[in-house]
C-alpha cells in the first residue's frame, strides 16, 4: 500500500569528519530540491577531536530549521551515536547514512521512492568496493558469509547501514531496550515489508576510514553473537565430533598395541591430541565468554549513549542519556 511521505529525518553519526559536514548537507539539499519534501539532518557527533562539532554548530546557525546537532559525552561508537540521533527522529520517513560521503546523498530520492511505493524498509546492497583495499574487501566477504548463515538472515550479505524506513519501523526499533545493538539486524528483525537495492558506495573524499581490522572483527563478532545462538549450538556439535575422534583414536591405538605390541603410535600423536583437546576447550570458553559479556552488559543496564550538548539546548541543560 502506498503511503504519504511529506517529511524526512536523515540521521547520521560523525567522528572526526571535519570537511565533510557542509558537503553532506549540500548534497542532501540538492538531492531533495523540487521534491516537495521537508527534511532535517540529525548529526550525532561522537566526541570528535577535530573541528567537526564546530562545523555542525556553524551549519545549524545557517539552517536552524533543517539541522539538529547532538554531541556525545564520549565516543560511544557508531551504534550508540546513531541511536541518539534516531531518538530525535519524528518524520514520516527516516534515512540512516554515514557522514563520510561514502553513502551518496543523491541516492536518497531512490530510497524514498521505494517507501512511497509501499515498502516499509529499503536498504543498500554493496556488491563492489573498488576504492577499498583487498584486506578490507576480504574482511567484508568473510564477515557477511559468516553473519548471514549464523544470524538466520538477519544480517543480509553485503547490506550497508545506508537505508530508509517508515515511522512504524522506527517505533518498533526504538521499542527494543537491548544494549548490545546491531541496527542492521534489528531493522530486519522487526519485520515489515523489506527490499534491498543495489548501488555502489562512493569513495571517501576527506579523512580516514574508522573501519580498521580490529573494528571490523569486533563489529562482526558482536553482530553475530547479539543476533544468534548458533555458536552455542555448534559447541555441542564440536564436542560430539571431538569425542568421536577421541574414541576412534583410542581404538586405533589399542589395535596397534594388540597387533604390533607397542602401546603408542608415537610421542607426536600424544602431543597433537593434547593440544587439540586444550585448543577445543579454550575455543569453547571463548565463545561462551562472548555471550557472557553480552549478558553482563545487559544486566548493568548502563546507557548506550549520553548527550552532553545539543545545538537546540541553552547552556546549563543537564546531559541526557538512554
Amino acid at each position: 500500500m502506498k503511503i504519504q511521505i511529506k517529511s524526512i529525518d536523515i540521521v547520521t553519526s560523525a567522528r572526526n569528519e571535519q570537511g565533510n559536514i557542509f558537503e553532506l548537507f549540500q548534497g542532501i539539499e540538492n538531492s531533495l530540491k523540487g521534491s516537495g519534501l521537508t527534511f532535517r539532518l540529525i548529526i550525532a557527533d561522537n566526541r570528535s577531536t577535530d573541528n567537526t562539532w564546530i562545523e555542525i554548530n556553524q551549519l545549524f546557525e545557517q539552517n536552524r530549521d533543517k539541522v539538529l546537532g547532538l554531541r556525545m559525552s564520549r565516543d560511544f561508537g557508531y551504534e550508540g551515536a546513531i541511536r541518539a540521533a534516531l531518538s530525535e527522529a519524528t518524520a514520516d520517513a527516516i534515512v540512516m547514512m554515514s557522514s563520510d560521503l561514502q553513502d551518496n546523498p543523491l541516492r536518497i530520492p531512490e530510497l524514498i521512492s521505494e517507501l512511497k511505493s509501499g515498502v516499509d524498509h529499503v536498504y543498500q546492497i554493496v556488491e563492489d568496493r573498488p576504492d577499498e583495499s583487498w584486506i578490507r574487501r576480504l574482511q567484508a566477504k568473510v564477515f557477511y558469509s559468516l553473519a548471514e548463515n549464523l544470524s538466520d538472515g538477519l544480517i543480509v550479505k553485503n547490506s550497508s547501514t545506508f537505508r530508509a524506513f517508515t515511522k512504524p519501523v522506527l517505533d518498533a526499533i526504538k521499542s527494543m531496550p537491548e544494549k548490545a545493538r546491531f541496527l542492521r539486524a534489528l531493522a530486519m528483525y522487526v519485520g515489515f515489508s523489506t527490499k534491498g537495492v543495489v548501488f555502489p558506495r562512493s569513495p571517501r573524499k576527506i579523512g580516514l576510514s574508522k573501519a580498521g581490522t580490529s573494528h571490523v572483527i569486533g563489529l562482526g563478532v558482536r553482530g553475530i553473537v547479539a543476533n544468534s545462538t548458533k555458536l552455542l549450538n555448534l559447541i555441542g556439535v564440536f564436542g560430539v565430533v571431538l569425542s568421536a575422534l577421541s574414541i576412534l583414536t583410542t581404538a586405533i591405538l589399542a589395535f596397534l598395541w594388540i597387533t604390533l605390541g607397542v602401546p603408542f603410535a608415537g610421542f607426536g600423536t600424544i602431543v597433537g591430541l593434547i593440544l587439540l583437546a586444550f585448543g577445543s576447550i579454550f575455543l569453547t570458553l571463548g565463545i561462551m565468554a562472548q555471550y557472557l559479556a553480552l549478558i553482563y552488559q545487559e544486566v548493568k543496564a548502563r546507557p548506550d549513549y549520553i548527550v552532553s550538548e545539543s545545538t537546540n539546548w541553552s547552556k546549563g541543560v543537564t546531559p541526557r542519556s538512554n
